[in-house]
């Protein structure tokens, strides 16, 4: 399929980049083009390691879950229903939320714990990185 999700993603990015920002005058609404032509160049490199990850955190979190006793997990899917395995990830996430005081009183579990947040968020397909201009000025 052409163009690739990727190829419309980058794209829309430089479209915004050459043909709208250089009609922006104003400081505050550059910056937010900015951003989001910074999103979606991320979106266009990290989107196809989306369902990889997820199904990675799902089991890693199970993992975690099974050390204070949660066992009752949403079962698994169609991998390649992304939108159903994104619910999915919103419910074992939302396990673990709910048994984060157990995780905390197990010695075992809140190591393990602490090393899956550090494994997810190198892992994380979509990083985050500052984009080409200051910080938008929220106050205004």
């Amino acid at each position: 399929m052409r163009p690739t999700v990727s190829e419309q993603l980058s794209g829309a990015a430089r479209l915004l980049s050459e043909v709208v920002g250089p009609e922006i005058d104003d400081p505050y609404v550059g910056d937010v083009l900015a951003g989001v032509v910074t999103t979606l160049e991320l979106l266009a490199e990290g989107w196809t390691q989306v369902a990889a990850f997820l199904v990675w955190d799902i089991e890693a979190t199970r993992r975690v879950l099974e050390l204070v006793g949660v066992e009752d997990l949403p079962a698994a899917g169609d991998p390649l229903d992304v939108a159903a395995l994104q619910n999915r990830h919103t419910r074992v996430r939302a396990l673990l939320e709910r048994a984060m005081p157990d995780v905390g009183a197990h010695p075992e579990a809140r190591t393990a714990v602490a090393a899956l947040f550090r494994e997810r968020a190198d892992r994380y397909p979509i990083p985050t990185r500052p984009w080409r201009g200051p910080v938008a000025d929220t106050t205004r």
